[in-house]
């Protein structure tokens, strides 16, 4: 049977909150409890001139796809004035405080860039206080039974929108994009695990790296352009309720592809993605 369905395309809303720290939380997988994901929600749904949402029923309805991206310099040095209360209970000016969602995730591809020296001493370049050269952090998910065709629309909005907001003069001017893909490899299968199968000997033996593969296809193709590459594990074990979301038990192991692409690249990107027939 066939089913049509029209998918409209829509900024992100504070309607969609909820809706959307879901999908962040899908992102980012047993790592999500390391981050604020309800501040990283409100700073999608708070720029609503950058970044698209899908829906099918409506304005009103959740979104089933995010694609969207975020200046990790200015969240991280330039914004969030928080207003500061003397010990007579009268306000005192505002301060500059850095977004906690934000530092947490720099944080983290600090720390997950450090098997690659390049990388990590480009991303410590990049994000240093008065660094000159913007990194925007893509955050891309969707519904795992979302048609892979709607990546391309999305992703050439998305670069339409950071030029209006740069010919606007908004901080959306970057020089790198950073990108966390979900990616997975195949295991044997917990499952399948018999109690009488002959017992591994302790000789050691070489082993071939397992295979990468991506969830999302157009990553795949946006990995081609990267300046860096760097695979890393998630650093939270999943729980047991979130066994379906980590598919250990049925052979796959989920990981993350980190990777740094310079702004020249991204639209031979959407223009690869645009004229993929195989899709």
């Amino acid at each position: 049977d066939i089913i049509n369905v029209d998918f409209e395309f829509f900024d992100p809303k504070e309607l969609d909150f909820h809706a959307i720290k879901n999908l962040l939380n899908q992102y980012f997988a047993s790592d999500a409890i390391l981050f604020a994901l309800s501040e990283l929600s409100d700073l999608i749904v708070a720029q609503s001139n950058v970044g698209t949402t899908i829906k099918v029923n409506g304005v009103e309805s959740d979104p089933y796809s995010l694609l969207t991206v975020l200046n990790m310099n200015q969240h991280l040095h330039h914004i969030h004035p928080t207003p500061v209360t003397s010990t007579e209970g009268a306000s005192a000016p505002a301060t500059q405080k850095p977004s906690q969602a934000m530092t947490q995730i720099r944080d983290y591809v600090f720390t997950k860039s450090k098997q690659n020296e390049g990388l990590h001493t480009k991303l410590k370049e990049l994000l240093a206080a008065g660094s000159k050269k913007e990194v925007g952090l893509i955050l891309s998910d969707r519904f795992i039974n979302m048609p892979v065709e709607t990546a391309p629309p999305m992703w050439r909005m998305l670069l339409e929108e950071v030029k209006w907001a740069v010919d606007e003069g908004l901080p959306f001017n970057f020089e790198y994009y950073l990108l966390m893909a979900p990616t997975y490899h195949e295991v044997a299968p917990k499952i399948d695990l018999d109690d009488e199968a002959p017992k591994p000997t302790k000789k050691k033996t070489k082993t071939a790296e397992p295979t990468t593969f991506f969830f999302h296809p157009e990553e795949e193709m946006l990995q081609q352009f990267a300046e860096f590459t760097q695979d890393f594990k998630l650093t939270t074990p999943p729980t047991v309720a979130e066994s379906k979301n980590t598919f250990e038990d049925y052979g796959i192991a989920p990981a993350r592809r980190m990777m740094l692409i310079h702004k020249t690249k991204i639209p031979e990107v959407v223009q690869l993605m645009a004229n993929n027939s195989q899709w």
